[in-house]
């Protein structure tokens, strides 16, 4: 398993508190065929100086004016030289067997494209999450609560990225986790793993939990359904319904924000695609609003 080079790209701003935790948690991997990629997004704190203090051909720092998480992560893409590729985030932690579980599954199986695992909190914990991945479709478009996007969590077969062209669009913000899993599971098949081995540790803060939902948040997510309809991404066979659940769920966010011109639209919207659909879910809370911080 070792000939098999994983490639790690971490997206850094401002990344000074954790960013040696982070890396020293890939140090104490099982699986030690790797590189990192530190694409440094324009930060004003000791990061660069953190990520240079590592003496070791194989982490990399690459710096670049500060143009968001996206556009890190296509970057550090671009220099990645791995027959795998994982989108580490830099206050994240791998579990020593993090590396190991992805790349076996994925040796193991070439059918499939990319794989995720469990994902446990830390140091505030919260109910432990699967990727989603076995179904992405119906796990990521209809919010199920049981499956998360962290975009650390994954490993992909680099070939199917650079043939296909995918990347994280920079149009998104916190929706663009979500919508590179949709477009990649257009191409190819995932895998959840079984069982706690090789999970993932995600930094979750009481921050994390504060749920503060801000315009922005609401209009990012506005833009992934645009982005979804442009992309031919919508669920085959449920788009009716997909439509109808997701307007309802927009129309919740602008009414948070007080956008009522907006709330007006989208319960519209919603009620025009799928009657029977909205007549039983309005007024109904969505617990929980897509793209938010619980835990996505």
């Amino acid at each position: 398993m070792q000939n098999h080079l994983v490639s790690i790209i971490i997206p850094a701003y401002n990344a000074a508190l954790y960013i040696e935790e982070t890396i020293q948690s890939i140090y104490q991997q099982s699986h030690q065929a790797w590189e990192v990629i530190i694409v440094n997004d324009g930060s004003t704190d000791r990061t660069a100086e953190i990520i240079k203090s590592f003496k070791d051909p194989r982490v990399q720092c690459i710096t670049q004016k500060n143009a968001g998480v996206a556009a890190a992560r296509n970057k550090g893409l671009h220099f990645a030289k791995g027959e795998f590729v994982v989108f580490f985030d830099a206050d994240d932690i791998m579990t020593p067997e993090f590396l190991i579980e992805r790349v076996k599954a994925l040796v193991g199986d070439i059918k499939i494209g990319y794989v995720g695992g469990m994902v446990e909190t830390f140091p505030v914990n919260t109910k432990i999450k699967r990727a989603a991945a076995s179904d992405p479709v119906n796990e990521i478009l209809f919010f199920n609560a049981s499956f998360a996007t962290v975009p650390s969590n994954y490993m992909f077969r680099k070939k199917i990225l650079i043939d296909n062209d995918i990347k994280f669009n920079r149009e998104l913000s916190s929706s663009a986790d979500r919508f590179f899993i949709l477009e990649v599971s257009r191409i190819t098949r995932g895998k959840n793993l079984a069982g706690e081995n090789g999970k993932l540790l995600y930094r979750f803060t009481s921050q994390s939990m504060s749920n503060n939902v801000t315009p922005g948040l609401i209009m990012d997510n506005e833009k992934f359904y645009y982005e979804l309809k442009r992309k031919n991404l919508l669920p085959e066979g449920k788009v009716q319904k997909f439509k109808s659940f997701y307007f309802l769920s927009l129309a919740k966010g602008f009414g948070l924000v007080k956008h009522w011109k907006r709330v007006l639209k989208y319960l519209v919207m919603s009620f025009v695609n799928h009657p029977v659909f909205f007549a039983i879910s309005f007024g109904k809370s969505i617990k929980t609003f897509p793209g938010s911080r619980e835990l996505k």
